[in-house]
């Protein structure tokens, strides 16, 4: 059993409507002089319920693209010093010293390396023994997964405090790549018409991601701060669908990175998500209607709308997660982190109640954790 002991969550300071990211995208298609229709933007930005996002890297340059080093240099920057903000939050609310953390987990999307985590210590006074696990390649589920996996750890390791940390710049792919990505497809479209399927998974995932960072902070049954009140980290669970690796993910493209997630996913939620949601709760003697709150990745509204069909959930048992996605649409890994800290710090469930945080992502895979307050 371990603790949660304390979370945050940090964006970069610029936000953009819908509306002005959608307006930009026609307007690149329209100066590029691109046979393609674009009510199809407008109505695949509106059909996903997001009035807005955070971004990173703002769209002053979207018509003077930058090269490819010059977005990674300011990806990792901006990946390193949200990162910064979340442990120093973290550290502040605990009041620990970065040498009591004794093992730091990253997940991003952000490919560096040295890695994140590695970047981080030249900022902060971490141990130089600290334990590092930088978790690459989960996409949305990673914020899931982290928190599974750094409960693995204190479980060997009850008397220690790990944090994890996430965050994901969607940002960085409006630097050049998705524009040149959809210039290449829609100006091959009439030689081959079944690009038109990627054409419609960039144009939703355009519609979708956003910018975010998260923080958890977790400690071990036998660490001075593993106190009642606190959520715990009852149990875990992996579910894995094989041959879905074409449902979501990220492809590296003659034009760059082109981020995928296929309108077929919904289809696939239900694919094993009931069989692993009720292993998880009969082997600790609970069922669906226990479960006080419902943490779910926003992966967009039909997914949302596939998890309530199948477990049979109220139209405000996924409040949380379409607020979520209205206000900052979906930034990966660190959203279900996010939506974890705003229940934390805004009004924490009643003690002894359950709670199940969940999140799916490529692979086709899905993580699921009980939470006890």
């Amino acid at each position: 059993m371990t603790y949660i002991v304390a979370t945050s969550s940090s964006f970069p300071s610029q936000y953009y409507s819908q509306e002005v990211l959608a307006t930009a995208l026609k307007k690149f298609c329209l100066a590029m002089d691109l046979d393609f229709e674009l009510d199809i933007i407008d109505r695949f930005f509106t059909s996903v319920f997001v009035k807005g996002r955070y971004f990173t890297l703002p769209l002053d340059s979207f018509y003077d693209i930058p090269g490819p080093a010059a977005t990674a240099r300011a990806a990792i920057e901006a990946s390193i010093s949200l990162c910064e903000k979340n442990v120093l939050k973290l550290l502040e609310k605990t009041k620990l010293d970065p040498k009591e953390i004794s093992q730091l987990t990253c997940v991003t999307l952000t490919a560096a390396v040295p890695s994140i985590d590695a970047r981080l210590m030249n900022r902060i006074p971490f141990s130089p023994s600290l334990k590092r696990c930088p978790i690459f390649g989960l996409g949305c589920l990673g914020g899931a997964a982290g928190v599974a996996r750094v409960a693995d750890y204190l479980e060997g390791h009850p008397q220690e405090a790990a944090i994890l940390l996430s965050v994901e710049l969607a940002s960085a792919l409006w630097q050049g790549s998705l524009q040149l990505d959809l210039q290449s497809m829609i100006n091959g479209l009439p030689e081959d018409p079944s690009v038109y399927s990627d054409i419609i998974s960039t144009i939703v995932a355009a519609a979708l991601f956003g910018d975010g960072s998260a923080g958890v902070l977790m400690v071990g049954r036998d660490h001075p701060l593993a106190q009642p009140g606190l959520p715990q980290v009852i149990d875990t669970r992996a579910s894995w669908l094989p041959n879905t690796v074409h449902l979501m993910g990220m492809e590296l493209v003659d034009t760059g990175f082109r981020s995928i997630i296929r309108l077929q996913v919904g289809d696939y939620v239900k694919a094993g998500l009931r069989q692993a949601i009720d292993s998880l709760l009969e082997a600790h003697n609970l069922s669906v209607d226990k479960i006080s709150r419902w943490i779910v990745h926003p992966d967009g509204p039909k997914v949302l709308d596939a998890v309530e069909e199948e477990l049979g959930l109220d139209a405000q048992a996924l409040k949380l997660s379409r607020e979520t996605l209205a206000q900052a649409g979906n930034f990966l890994s660190a959203t279900v982190l996010h939506m974890l800290n705003e229940t934390m710090t805004k009004e924490p469930p009643p003690r002894g109640t359950y709670d199940l945080l969940m999140a799916m992502g490529p692979g086709f895979s899905q993580e699921l954790i009980l939470l006890q307050w």
